[in-house]
């Protein structure tokens, strides 16, 4: 009889301990680390990481991060695509988010609805809606797509794309930020190419032409085709311009043949003060 109570008293102890080892399993992270040709990627998931042999990918889901250094990654799903080395090992070399993408670095932050990592060049591209890039000064959007080229330190945005740093922005259809490093090792714009629809916005004028060149530091930009400035009710029209947004000094000249303008024109308007009725 003591016997009995005391194998019932174990099995029912099996049995809790099994629940617990379950619940336990279904609550914890999965994560792993997977090797890469530079250094290793640490993967985490809440659901949990299947791995798919036959389309070499692993697949990581439920709020899915991987780190790599000072790179991380995270997103409702991250799909990490490997591939056989010659000495029959396996490396990753590509992931693949979806849903809810954030990309973040020591210096930089990106959003997105869907993106693409390269490790082999460090390049991260970026689709979907509210697609933007912020770094400690500017903030980069774009319509279609993000990019964002490590080695480079450069950024495409296209479709209805703007560069924001203070109250100065850049718009174009294309636009390439090219950044440098500060002394704190921060990144920092320095240069911007746009192309398309070109329009150049400040507090006290507004630029627009088919193409520019914008040196953010000097705060320089130079104009090409079908160029307008517009300073108050005053405009100048032309074919190239340079403009010094420091000063607010503008010179404009003509190009026969880059955009059928051969003259510059200007319109000046003054507000003419109205007598006083006695």
């Amino acid at each position: 009889m003591i016997n009995l109570k005391i194998s019932n008293m174990i099995v029912t102890s099996l049995l809790t301990l099994c629940l617990i080892i379950i619940q336990n399993t279904n609550t914890a992270f999965s994560q792993s680390n997977f090797e890469t040709k530079f250094d290793p990627i640490h993967i985490e998931a809440n659901e949990g990481i299947e791995w798919l042999s036959d389309k070499k990918v692993y697949i990581a889901r439920g709020e899915a991060t991987a780190k790599q250094n000072n790179f991380e990654l995270k997103s409702d799903v991250i799909k990490a695509h490997y591939r056989e080395t010659q000495a029959s090992d396996t490396e990753i070399y590509r992931l693949e988010a979806i849903r809810n993408v954030i990309i973040l670095s020591s210096n930089r932050i990106a959003y997105g609805d869907y993106g693409v990592y390269d490790l082999d060049d460090s390049v991260a591209v970026l689709t979907g809606k509210n697609l933007r890039l912020k770094t400690a000064l500017e903030t980069i959007r774009a319509r279609k797509r993000l990019e964002y080229w490590d080695k480079k330190r450069l950024a495409i945005a296209k479709g209805n794309a703007t560069a924001q740093r203070g109250e100065k922005q850049v718009r174009a259809d294309t636009l390439k930020v090219y950044f440098t490093k500060t002394k704190d090792e921060s990144l920092t714009a320095n240069r911007i190419e746009a192309v398309g629809n070109v329009k150049i916005s400040t507090p006290n004028e507004v630029a627009v032409g088919d193409e520019a060149i914008y040196y953010i530091e000097k705060e320089l930009v130079t104009l090409l085709g079908h160029v307008k400035i517009t300073r108050g009710k005053s405009q100048l029209n032309g074919s190239i311009a340079e403009v010094n947004l420091k000063t607010g000094r503008s010179r404009l000249l003509s190009k026969s043949g880059l955009d059928g303008n051969q003259k510059v024109r200007g319109l000046f308007n003054r507000d003419v003060k109205q007598p006083e009725k006695k």
